[in-house]
């Protein structure tokens, strides 16, 4: 009976220790990451590592331009720098959400590009190790910043026709309520207001 009391928690052991393992690294796109123990126990879905709003990381070569675009516009900072043979451009931006500065860290490793975010306006050194340790940049600092630079001119000009296109859908519906009779006050002003943006 002791000797199986005893299995069972040398059992437990080993299996604590590997899921402990598994917690601080995660693989995305081939490659792991080991997470430092403050962005531990966050959840990793859809080839994302997230811990609620203080840690995400991802690689975003399936659509750069959304997730590097609102970022890009909205910053508040903006430098492009090398990390050991890692093309990387950071932003930080106030967040009012969270009340503080987020940063957000594209970088190249491989053929790839990810995402890191973190709260702050620096780039510290766990987050420096972060990349360091991943596999050098199979593409050059100018074709990065201008594959980043291409894909912030899609998001922008993706965002201007999606507002044309609502513009002229809301002014198509203005014009139509507006030919309806209404003795009401406020369906003229709403009209008017739509008619005055939405030219």
């Amino acid at each position: 009976m002791t000797k199986k009391i005893l299995i069972i928690l040398i059992t437990l052991v080993f299996i604590s220790s590997v899921w402990a393992q598994n917690e601080s690294t995660v693989n995305i796109n081939g490659i792991n990451f080991e997470i430092p123990p403050k962005y531990q126990n966050g959840e990793f879905e859809n080839n994302r590592y997230r811990l609620e709003n203080q840690f995400s990381i991802e690689c975003i070569d399936d659509n750069i331009p959304k997730h590097i675009g609102l970022w890009a516009s909205e910053k508040d900072y903006s430098k492009d720098l090398n990390i050991e043979q890692h093309p990387v451009r950071h932003y930080f931006q106030y967040n009012q959400y969270i009340h503080d500065n987020q940063s957000h860290a594209y970088f190249a490793s491989g053929n790839s590009i990810y995402e890191l975010a973190w709260i702050g306006n620096s780039i510290p050194k766990d987050i420096e190790n972060m990349i360091k340790s991943t596999p050098p940049s199979k593409i050059s600092d100018h074709d990065f910043s201008q594959k980043l630079d291409n894909s912030i001119k899609i998001y922008k000009s993706e965002k201007i026709k999606k507002l044309n296109d609502d513009g002229e859908q809301n002014y198509l519906e203005a014009k139509y309520h507006s030919q309806i009779p209404s003795d009401q006050q406020d369906d003229r002003q709403f009209k008017e207001i739509l008619l005055t943006y939405y030219k």
